[in-house]
C-alpha cells in the first residue's frame, strides 16, 4: 500500500510521520518545501513514546509521488484544496481514492467538480489528531487522539474495503456516515473557532493593544459558550432539513458531555490537548493585537461558518446567530484581502509606506525629545482608525503640529535628522513652493504625477508635515486665492525659465507680506477653529476639542499621537470614513519609484 500525504502543516506532519511508523504503508510526501523535510520524521506521542517515520519520497512535484499512489490524502487548509487537486489530477491512476482530513472546508464540493466521477472520495468527519509542529520538517507533536474515527465514502461501490483500509493505517475504528454532508457539516471548528473569536475580539477597534496573549481554550468563557450553543442550535435545525442520519453529528453539549453554558465552559477549560493552545495574537509594540491572518479567520470564517450560512439559506434556514458572527468575521478579514490585493509584503507600494514608517518613526523621535506635540492626520489618521495602520493603497504620510509648534520643529531638525534623511522646505531647496514641509528619504527616489517635483533637489520618498493656525474660515479661503494662480501656473508650465519667477515671486509676495499681515489681523478675531496653515489649500475646519488633549493609537504596530476625540473629528472633515471608497477609481500619486536599500 503507497499513501501519498499532500500538506506540511501540523496536520501534515503528524499524519505523515504516524502512518510511516505505524501505519503498514509506504509513506511519501507531496510539499512545497521539500528541500526543508528529512527522511526520518520523530511524533511524540502522549504516552511519551516518540515514533520514527520514514519517509520514502518527498518532493514539489505531483508525478514524483502522486503516479504510483494507492491513496491520496490531503492534509490542507481549505482555500488550498481545491488547487492541490488540479494539480495533482493529471497524475492520479484510474480508481485512486483521493481524500481529505478536513471535509468541513468543502472538500467534496471541490472535488466533485475537478476530478473525475468515478474517483473514489472519501473524508473525516473530525481530524483523527490534535497536531502541532515541534521542528518543521523533522518533529511534531501528536496531542491527542480520536477513540474512533468517522468517514464519509463518495463515488465507489465497495465502501467496506476503503474503510477497512482506513482503519488499518490509522490503527482506530472507522466507521461510515450516511453521507458526505455528515463529514462536510461540522459544528466543530467552523462554528467552535468563530464563536470564541467573537467574544474576545467583537468590540477590538483598530490602535487597541492588549497586554498578553490570552489561551484560547483555558480561558474560555461563558460568553464564547452562549455563542457557541446558540450557533449549533441553529446548525441542527438545517442538520434537519438534509440527507442526515440522525445524532451521526451530535450537538454541542452532547459531544462534549454538558449539558448548559457552564458545564460547557469548565469542558472546555480542562480538556488536557487543549492546554497551552493561545489565542492568534500578533506581538506589536506594547503588548498584542488580534491576529486576522491567521487560520482560526482565514479559514474558518470563509471556508467554514460562510459555507453553512451558505446552505442555511438554500434550506431556508434562519441563521441570526451564525450570521452575526459570520458579518464580523468578514469584516475582520477586510483589512488582510485589501493587504494582499494592493500591498503585499514586498511589493513597491508596501517598500514604499515601510521607508515612510521608518522617517515617521525619526521624526517622532526628535518631537518627543524637543516636547514637540504632533499628531496622525488626513489619510493617515483614517488608516489608523480603519486599518491599524497605512490604508492598504495609500502612498504618502501626514502629520500636522500647531504652526509654534511647527515652527520650534523647523529650527531643530537640520542638526536632529540622521543623515539618510533631508528637510525639504522653500528654505533647503529654493524651487520647493508649498507653505508645509517635507521630510526626504536619501535612498530613494520618486516622480509624482503631479509634476510639482520636477526642479527640486530631493525626490526620494517623504512625509508630510502641515502647520495648523488658529484663523476664521473664510479668511483661509481668501489666502487659497491668493496662491491658486501659482499653483496652476507652477503645475501646467512648459517652459520653466518663463514661469518660475512669477510663481516664486507670488509665493514670495505672501509668504513675506499677505500672511503676516493676516495674521496680525487675526490676533484680535476671536476664533474657536483650526485650519491648516496659510496658503495650503485644505479648508476643513478642525475644532480644538476635538484634538487637545491628544491620544495615542496603533499604527503599523507602534504607538503614535493622534486627536484626542479622532472618530469624531474624522467624522466632521469626511463623514462616515469608516466606508471604503470605489477601490477601481483609486489613483496613485506616485509615477515612477525606486528605493536603493
Amino acid at each position: 500500500m503507497k499513501v501519498c500525504i499532500c500538506g506540511g502543516g501540523n496536520l501534515g506532519h503528524v499524519v505523515t510521520g504516524f502512518l510511516a511508523a505505524k501505519g503498514d504503508c509506504e509513506v511519501s510526501l507531496l510539499t512545497r518545501q521539500p528541500e526543508r523535510w528529512s527522511q526520518q520524521l520523530g511524533i511524540a506521542t502522549p504516552e511519551g513514546e516518540v515514533l520514527q517515520g520514514n519517509i520514502a519520497r518527498i518532493s514539489a512535484q505531483p508525478e514524483d509521488v502522486v503516479a504510483d499512489a494507492d491513496i491520496v490524502l490531503l492534509c490542507l487548509p481549505g482555500f488550498s484544496i481545491r488547487e492541490e487537486l488540479e494539480h495533482v489530477k493529471p497524475f492520479l491512476k484510474p480508481h485512486v481514492a483521493v481524500g481529505s482530513i478536513v471535509c468541513s472546508t468543502g472538500f467534496f464540493q471541490e472535488a466533485f467538480e475537478v476530478l473525475s466521477s468515478e474517483t473514489p472520495l472519501f473524508g473525516f468527519q473530525r481530524v483523527p489528531f490534535i497536531s502541532r509542529v515541534t521542528e518543521y520538517g523533522r518533529s511534531a507533536s501528536l496531542l491527542g487522539y480520536k477513540s474512533s474515527l468517522n468517514i464519509a465514502v463518495e463515488q465507489i461501490e465497495d465502501k467496506e474495503t476503503l474503510r477497512q483500509t482506513i482503519e488499518m493505517l490509522f490503527h482506530a475504528p472507522v466507521h461510515l456516515l450516511g453521507s458526505y454532508y455528515e463529514a462536510s457539516l461540522t459544528n466543530s471548528n467552523p462554528l467552535l473557532h468563530p464563536a470564541r473569536l467573537y467574544s474576545l475580539w467583537k468590540d477590538w477597534k483598530p490602535g487597541q493593544i492588549y497586554p498578553e496573549q490570552s489561551l484560547f481554550y483555558e480561558q474560555w468563557t461563558d460568553e464564547a459558550s452562549e455563542n457557541l450553543i446558540a450557533m449549533d442550535k441553529e446548525f441542527q435545525n438545517l442538520l434537519s432539513t438534509l440527507p442526515v442520519t440522525s445524532g451521526s453529528i451530535p450537538a454541542i453539549l452532547d459531544y462534549y458531555e454538558s449539558h448548559d453554558v457552564a458545564s460547557l465552559t469548565q469542558k472546555l477549560q480542562s480538556i488536557k490537548a487543549f492546554q497551552g493552545i493561545a489565542s492568534p495574537m500578533k506581538e506589536v509594540e506594547g503588548g498584542f493585537v488580534p491576529d486576522f491572518g491567521s487560520r482560526y479567520f482565514t479559514e474558518d470564517f470563509p471556508y467554514g461558518l460562510e459555507l453553512v450560512c451558505r446552505l442555511a439559506q438554500k434550506q431556508g434556514v434562519d441563521t441570526p446567530v451564525m450570521k452575526k458572527v459570520m458579518e464580523w468575521g468578514n469584516r475582520c478579514l477586510l483589512h488582510q484581502s485589501l493587504r494582499k490585493r494592493f500591498n503585499p509584503d514586498g511589493s513597491p507600494l508596501r517598500r514604499m509606506q515601510l521607508r515612510m514608517l521608518d522617517i515617521l518613526l525619526e521624526v517622532d523621535r526628535i518631537c518627543q525629545k524637543h516636547q514637540i506635540p504632533y499628531w496622525l492626520s488626513s489619510g493617515t489618521l483614517i488608516g489608523a482608525l480603519r486599518h491599524d495602520g497605512f490604508i492598504p493603497w495609500d502612498d504618502d504620510l501626514d502629520i500636522e503640529m500647531m504652526r509654534e509648534d511647527y515652527l520650534h520643529l523647523m529650527k531643530v531638525l537640520p542638526r536632529e535628522l540622521p543623515d539618510w534623511l533631508a528637510l525639504q522646505n522653500h528654505e533647503t531647496d529654493p524651487d520647493y513652493f508649498f507653505f508645509y514641509a517635507k521630510i526626504r528619504d536619501r535612498r530613494s527616489r520618486m516622480e509624482e504625477n503631479t509634476g510639482y517635483d520636477r526642479l527640486w533637489k530631493e525626490k526620494g520618498v517623504y512625509i508630510d508635515i502641515f502647520p495648523m493656525e488658529r484663523h476664521p474660515i473664510a479668511l483661509h479661503r481668501l489666502t487659497e486665492k491668493t496662491v491658486g494662480h501659482m499653483y496652476k501656473v507652477w503645475r501646467t508650465s512648459t517652459d520653466d525659465a518663463k514661469s518660475m519667477p512669477q510663481v516664486r515671486c507670488i509665493f514670495n509676495f505672501n509668504r513675506k507680506l499677505v500672511f503676516p499681515f493676516l495674521r496680525f489681523v487675526c490676533r484680535f478675531i476671536p476664533c474657536g477653529v483650526i485650519t491648516s496653515g496659510m496658503g495650503i489649500p485644505y479648508h476643513n475646519p478642525r475644532f480644538r476639542d476635538e484634538i487637545f488633549p491628544l491620544s495615542t493609537h496603533s499604527f503599523e504596530g507602534h504607538g503614535f499621537p493622534v486627536p484626542g476625540n479622532a472618530d469624531a473629528h474624522l467624522r466632521h472633515i469626511y463623514g462616515d470614513y469608516m466606508q471604503l471608497p470605489n477601490l477601481e477609481k483609486l489613483a496613485p500619486h506616485v509615477g515612477k519609484l525606486e528605493i536603493y536599500y
